[in-house]
């Protein structure tokens, strides 16, 4: 079986960032893994006209940051298949046009690390889901300040995805805050892990890169000693006397 890991977190919260840095990790010692992200297992719109598309970005009852333009049932056999250690193809969305683009991913079989990232990764909502966060060996929420994702979510939808500045903005005040207030970081109450990190105040890019380095490094190692299962001896409890502790 492949060591399951769930990261979850709101838009722009570093959370593909420190599962990026935690794969790098586990890439430089010696483990095979890859990242499934939650992204590609949105709902085909297809059939809707691509205005029709777009102005969901703008619809508070179904937009791309609401949880039923998930479809669940994907991302649960992604999971599935990862956990049990198959070899499986599964196609990109492509966000320029809201829907399912040509680009094809192959997973191999038998990993060391399989990760489900994104924000839902941690939601029950279906027969699917609510089985979704019980597959994961260990299940991080990650989250920083409503600033620094705010302006990390801008800079990714204008550079990455063609959006223009006022596009991002609209969209995030109408309905990726609303969504994240209401749906996402609810989902922190079924992490294991809490990872809250902050930008340096005075905007040093290699303290923050540091820090985020750090804390993926921790979490790697937790990782990779779960699969060489352990590395290092660990202290009996009762062997442990603590002061001031009843």
């Amino acid at each position: 079986m492949t060591y399951l890991l769930g990261v979850a977190g709101g838009t722009g919260s570093g959370k593909g960032t420190i599962t990026e840095l935690i794969t790098a990790h586990l890439t430089l010692w010696g483990l095979t893994s890859h990242t499934v992200s939650t992204d590609n297992c949105y709902r085909d719109f297809s059939y809707l006209p691509e205005s029709d598309r777009d102005a969901m970005c703008f619809n508070p009852d179904l937009n791309f940051d609401h949880p039923n333009s998930v479809d669940f049932g994907r991302l649960f056999t992604y999971a599935k298949n990862l956990k049990e250690g198959r070899a499986f193809e599964y196609t990109q969305y492509d966000f320029s046009i809201h829907t399912y683009g040509q680009h094809k991913i192959t997973v191999p079989a038998n990993l060391d690390v399989g990760i489900i990232e994104g924000i839902y990764a941690l939601y029950p909502n279906s027969e699917h889901t609510e089985n979704l966060p019980a597959l994961y060996d260990h299940r991080i929420f990650v989250a920083t300040t409503p600033s620094l994702s705010m302006g990390r979510r801008f800079l990714r939808d204008t550079q990455e995805r063609g959006r223009t500045l006022e596009h991002a903005v609209k969209q995030y005040q109408t309905t990726v805050a609303p969504m994240h207030d209401q749906y996402v970081y609810p989902t922190r109450l079924r992490a294991d892990d809490i990872v809250e990190w902050r930008g340096d105040a005075r905007n040093h890019e290699d303290i923050t890169k540091a820090k985020l380095m750090e804390i993926a490094r921790q979490k790697a190692l937790l990782i990779y000693e779960a699969v060489k299962s352990p590395l290092l001896p660990t202290l009996n409890p009762s062997t442990i006397s603590i002061s001031n502790l009843s």
